[in-house]
């Protein structure tokens, strides 16, 4: 088993995977952007390191990709803060520090937003129409990774990212309506993020493709309203549409690793 594992990205995913792969026996190096959270990696037990990934480079202490067995990119592109940002170019310069510093195994975190506005079953034989500048770019990632032949590379396109502190319902509260209430909702929890993520650490990383969503599909007028209610926010207003109905299967997942999802009902918050 690989001992040395790089978390390129320890934010709100990255963190928290970083000390459960500590508690697997792994070693652990984690990036950041912020000095400030440097203290806390430390105080984490990950190894801190201070970089930043650019469209120009990666600026920062390099020696984060020196010997590390398998890399986790989770880098959110983050273009709703910057919609010009090009995050293809800044994963390009990651490939590169992989290959010089001779890393093989790759994981990265990419998103259902890939299908676009696909309905119906969606698996990982679906088509890819991205719709969104972010969904564009993830696509972008996604082959630049998997067709590297100095790459292993395996893709997990994961729903709707939620936990305890993160939640849709708290945004769709503040708005006027929204629409499409009997459409499914793809979401999955950070709890089986990390748990997904730990399984594959523990075997060679090769080229394949997971979507990582939950198969618990209510409809969002009857869970977001639920969750409202849980977690105390104003119920969401919804107007009635036409239906835009599709469920993201993971069953490939559930079948290549006999994975069983920890958080089956997504009306748990915690």
């Amino acid at each position: 088993m690989s001992k040395s594992i790089g978390i390129l990205g320890c934010g709100w995913l990255g963190l928290p995977l970083g000390e459960h792969l500590l508690s697997l026996g792994f070693r652990v190096k984690g990036s950041t952007t912020s000095e400030e959270r440097l203290n806390t990696l430390h105080s984490k037990s990950i190894e801190p390191y201070i970089l930043r990934v650019t469209e120009e480079g990666i600026v920062g202490e390099m020696n984060f990709f020196s010997s590390v067995d398998k890399l986790i990119i989770a880098m959110p592109p983050g273009l709703r803060s910057n919609p010009k940002r090009r995050f293809d170019v800044m994963m390009n310069h990651v490939k590169k520090a992989c290959i010089e510093q001779g890393i093989k195994e790759v994981i990265f975190i990419s998103s259902t937003s890939v299908y676009g506005n696909l309905y119906g079953i969606i698996t990982e034989k679906s088509i890819t129409e991205p719709e969104t500048n972010s969904g564009k770019q993830l696509l972008q990632c996604e082959e630049l990774l998997s067709n590297s032949v100095h790459l292993n590379t395996t893709i997990l396109r994961m729903g709707g990212l939620i936990g305890a502190d993160r939640h849709p319902v708290f945004q769709l509260s503040k708005k006027a309506f929204v629409t499409n209430p009997k459409g499914s909702v793809n979401l999955i929890h950070l709890t089986d993020c990390i748990n997904i993520i730990s399984s594959l650490v523990g075997q060679p990383i090769v080229k394949n493709v997971y979507n990582c969503v939950t198969p618990y599909h209510p409809n969002r007028v009857e869970y977001y309203t639920q969750m409202a209610i849980q977690l105390d926010c104003k119920p969401p207003l919804f107007k009635d549409s036409a239906t835009f109905d599709r469920k993201i299967s993971s069953e490939k997942l559930l079948q290549n690793f006999n994975y069983a999802f920890r958080v089956k009902n997504l009306l748990i918050s915690s």
